[in-house]
């Protein structure tokens, strides 16, 4: 039975940036946005909200791949300057430093069928561990790259995490007990960005 994650892709450095939407944005909007950016340099995102909840805020991340590789942090910050001087969006303070980033998903696996689970499973999960220390927000997982000629685009409704890092533990007894087959953490204290797998679990390493 699987019980551990194991990391499969690592980046130097720890590479974070909030922008906030002048209005609350339609949610396609938003994707025709960052999929024309991904045109230029790997787009992965956190909407915080649910479905399709207008987007006010877009919480830009580093997702490290064994495959594609991983943007320098210099790339991402052109990439974002680019962005807002097409969108509008305005550049602001993202996660504390001294913290760590993570978004899990809340449906087991990539079967659209498969069995869901809810942001209060999670939160619970980090309160055995802490009442402090840490936020848990309902938001969109997005992601949008360059495969070909095309960009690709994946989208699941989860939570985005931010906490201190001793609360790790609890992040991934989360992830476990939804079923997550691979997550990224963000660790700004460090600063370095890892995507963990489910060990045992076959298929994309990423």
């Amino acid at each position: 039975m699987t019980t551990s994650y194991s990391e499969v892709a690592v980046a130097e450095g720890a590479w974070t940036q909030a922008l906030r939407l002048p209005a609350a944005v339609p949610v396609e909007q938003v994707r025709q946005a960052l999929t024309e950016a991904a045109r230029t340099n790997p787009v992965a995102a956190f909407l915080p909200g649910e479905a399709d909840d207008p987007v006010e805020e877009v919480l830009l991340y580093r997702d490290p791949s064994r495959t594609y590789g991983t943007p320098d942090p210099s790339a991402c910050d052109t990439a974002v300057s680019e962005l807002v001087s097409v969108t509008g969006w305005a550049a602001v303070a993202g996660p504390a430093r001294g913290g760590v980033l993570v978004g899990l998903g809340l449906r087991e696996g990539y079967d659209a069928g498969a069995a869901q689970h809810s942001p209060a499973e999670v939160a619970a999960h980090l309160r055995a561990l802490s009442a402090t220390g840490w936020r848990c927000r309902t938001a969109r997982l997005v992601s949008a790259r360059l495969v070909g000629r095309n960009v690709r685009w994946y989208a699941e409704g989860g939570v985005v995490v931010q906490a201190e890092p001793r609360l790790l533990p609890a992040v991934q007894a989360a992830a476990l007990g939804c079923a997550q087959h691979r997550y990224v953490v963000t660790h700004l204290a460090a600063q370095r960005t890892y995507a963990l797998q489910r060990s045992g679990d076959g298929g994309s390493s990423g």
